[in-house]
């Protein structure tokens, strides 16, 4: 019995140093564009937390958040921010999509889109977006705002 129970502590701690670089391994990224009448800004962040007292997200409406314990695990937090003449944009139709150059497959992958904002900063840090599980490679991530025409935005994905 003591051998299972130190065999599952080792498991767990394996699996937590994994997530654990996994998350460490997610640069951050910027990129801003206009799409119809909004600035939009793609950021690329390490995984965010959504549940419990010291989670760095507050979930506003939208998709479930995808949760750090859920498979696949993600390793980034891709969201997009929204402002029309200066100031954010509480409430939009936000749809984000995403393809991995060089793929075989040339099919479109729909990110779920939840409305969230930074615990303890309010309405006003509103952005869109989820966290994902995106291997190294370059990416085409497509954007559009309230039926707008789409804006497109190309990212890198490292493996550091």
């Amino acid at each position: 019995m003591r051998k299972i129970l130190l065999f599952s502590a080792a498991l767990a701690f394996a699996f937590g140093t994994f997530l654990a670089s996994c998350a460490a391994q997610a640069k951050s990224l910027s990129h801003t564009t206009q799409v119809g009448p909004y600035t939009v800004t793609l950021k690329l962040l390490p995984a965010e937390s959504f549940s419990g007292g010291h989670s760095s997200m507050e979930w506003d409406g939208g998709a479930k958040p995808h949760m750090l314990n859920q498979a696949p695990h993600p390793n980034h937090h891709m969201v997009v921010f929204v402002k029309k003449q200066g100031k954010a944009v509480e409430k939009a139709s936000v749809s984000i999509s995403y393809h991995r150059m060089g793929s075989q497959s040339d099919q479109w992958t729909t990110l779920p889109v939840a409305r969230m904002y930074v615990r303890g900063e309010g309405r006003g840090t509103t952005h869109y977006g989820n966290n994902v599980l995106l291997p190294p490679g370059n990416y085409v991530v497509r954007v559009t705002i309230n039926d707008s025409t789409p804006g497109l935005f190309h990212i890198r994905v490292s493996k550091d």
